[in-house]
């Protein structure tokens, strides 16, 4: 199901920022190696964070608890769901002039979310390297919403509102980083970073009933007469080169 939103003259522009779970912790969860430098063979040596575990004989470390995953889907109408592992290939995307010719920008025009479930998104090794996350928090429930189902008990969750797009938040995100979604978390389409022709790799592990209302909620961003929408994400251009 898709709602309109008029956002009128609204004019937003967002600066993309590193991702870190630090910042990115209202809207769900960074999944990444928080100790590259620690060979598992100096493990036993060495201190562990409090998560992790010396395993498989001592040749592997297991962080435990790297993100939280949840199934609300007893609370949907449907009351039930599977889970579901699927592959997404995301071809990079043209990015529009910024303001300095080494920068790029993206325009956001639709926003989805996923009320029931978490939406895990881990990039394998593929010809682009970094991608955009985007998101935004909820507004106060209204009129527009009122038919779109959502669970309505649960620590955190961001309740009923459309999406907030004056809170809009970006991040660039590195191959080696895979984003959990927090469920109800509304967020753009996967924004591929790279040169045309490229692509970035995911699979994407989440729950679903089957039911597209419960399943993916969309926005699709309007404004009056002939305006497009200017909902704005500026991507510095050390964020566009990977890292050598």
């Amino acid at each position: 199901m898709t709602v309109t939103v008029d956002v009128g003259d609204l004019d937003i522009r967002v600066t993309a920022q590193p991702l870190t779970q630090e910042a990115f912790a209202p809207f769900g969860d960074v999944i990444t190696n928080p100790r590259p430098d620690l060979h598992p063979a100096a493990a036993a040596a060495s201190p562990l964070p409090p998560n992790a575990i010396s395993a498989n004989q001592g040749s592997a470390i297991q962080y435990r608890d790297v993100s939280r995953i949840r199934d609300l889907y007893s609370q949907a109408p449907s009351g039930r769901s599977i889970p579901k592992m699927s592959m997404f290939v995301c071809a990079a995307r043209k990015l529009l002039p910024a303001d300095k010719a080494s920068e790029g920008r993206f325009r956001v025009g639709i926003m989805e979310r996923h009320p029931f479930t978490t939406q895990t998104f881990t990039p394998i090794t593929s010809s682009a390297s970094r991608y955009l996350v985007i998101v935004a928090p909820s507004l106060a429930p209204g009129v527009q919403d009122e038919g779109l189902p959502v669970p309505t008990a649960g620590h955190g969750l961001p309740g009923r509102g459309l999406p907030d797009a004056r809170g809009l938040r970006a991040y660039v995100a590195e191959s080696n980083q895979a984003v959990t979604y927090g469920a109800g978390t509304w967020h753009s389409p996967m924004v591929t970073l790279g040169e045309q022709g490229t692509a970035l790799d995911f699979v994407v592990f989440q729950f679903a009933s089957g039911e597209g209302i419960e399943d993916c909620q969309l926005v699709e961003f309007r404004s009056a007469g002939s305006r497009e929408p200017r909902i704005d994400v500026v991507i510095p251009g050390q964020m566009l080169s990977p890292k050598l």
